[in-house]
């Protein structure tokens, strides 16, 4: 039986009514008419640029963030990260930036963010149990840990590779898509990793061995049916698939998998930086990680349960493959041309 995010959103919500959480304080209620109280002005809304998948967060995080702070109204919007990112930075460029947090996978970009004064420092007293480091100074703190590995779909691959290398071999030839790092932070590191370990012949190879360059929406849909009986992919979404009933394997490449943290950082010109600091608790918190968990991404926070069906997080950081962040970041723009031109 398929099973939605909103099966799991309802038990996630009765465990968070009833464990003690990092949001804190008592709930405040509702204040009907805003404009006639005098004493204090109740919360203003948060809007949030995120690249998290969007039905995790209306059916997940959405209703549990909706009972536990009554009093902060949250506007999600979700988009890939490129996409994020771009938007925000148009925003920054017209002197004002709609989002209160920006929450993506994409290191180098809140070193940015930072280093322009654009992010509020902020250490959550959750981030003391956190297995990732935190800035130093607070600008921006983990949530989640997602592995690009590559996905097959049983019905249609008897033999499936089993490293990233086995992926030119002449018999997966048109057999194979990925998404466009253009859009896809995930797949833009993932590009950056295997450039590194093999050089552009490794892409100039997959290129001529017929790898398709995916819208990633498109791509799991055709994985399902079997279209694309090989996708260069995150953990999470062959996870799920399987989890919908789709016969797929995950395989964890020989040379490693790509680890992609994702972070959370709240804006500096934020209108209400205390229910922001709410909000980054509460990602922060059991209920927020386990939210990540049952969305089948890595969980940060010691303690809590990893995805059902994923390796291990400690296994996936021995075998991982690794990403030079530093690096990307200056050569992020050649990166991108060069793979456009190869794949063109």
């Amino acid at each position: 039986m398929k099973r939605s995010y909103t099966d799991v959103a309802v038990s996630l919500l009765l465990a968070g009514m009833l464990a003690v959480t990092g949001c804190g304080g008592t709930e405040k209620k509702p204040v009907e008419k805003p404009a006639e109280k005098a004493a204090a002005k109740p919360a203003s809304g948060l809007t949030v640029y995120t690249s998290v998948y969007n039905g995790m967060v209306q059916e997940m995080a959405k209703p549990v963030v909706e009972q536990q702070l009554k009093d902060v109204k949250v506007n999600w919007q979700t988009a890939g990260s490129e996409s994020v990112k771009a938007k925000l930075l148009d925003e920054m460029k017209d002197g004002h930036a709609e989002a209160d947090l920006v929450m993506i996978s994409d290191p180098d970009f809140y070193l940015r963010l930072k280093k322009d004064g654009k992010l509020l420092n902020y250490k959550s007293p959750e981030s003391a149990e956190l297995a990732e480091p935190v800035d130093s100074d607070g600008a921006f703190t983990p949530i989640r840990i997602s592995a690009m590995v590559i996905a097959v779909h049983n019905d249609k691959i008897k033999e499936p590779p089993r490293s990233w290398k086995d992926l030119l071999d002449p018999k997966y030839k048109g057999k194979i898509a990925m998404p466009n790092p253009k859009v896809a932070v995930t797949a833009l590191a993932t590009v950056a990793a295997l450039t590194d370990k093999y050089g552009w012949e490794y892409w100039e190879k997959l290129k001529a061995n017929g790898v398709i360059v995916s819208k990633t929406l498109e791509m799991r849909e055709k994985f399902a049916h079997g279209e694309y009986p090989i996708t260069i992919t995150m953990e999470e979404n062959v996870l799920k698939q399987k989890a919908q009933g789709v016969n797929a394997t995950v395989v964890y490449p020989e040379e490693g998998s790509v680890l992609v943290p994702g972070y959370i950082g709240i804006l500096k010109d934020t209108k209400n930086p205390e229910g922001a600091k709410k909000l980054v608790d509460w990602w922060l918190s059991r209920e927020g990680q386990s939210a990540m968990s049952l969305a089948y991404m890595h969980p940060v926070k010691y303690g809590v349960k990893e995805p059902a069906g994923a390796q291990k997080l400690g296994d996936l950081r021995i075998h991982s493959l690794s990403v030079n962040w530093n690096k990307l970041a200056v050569e992020e723009k050649q990166v991108k041309e060069k793979f456009a031109a190869i794949m063109k």
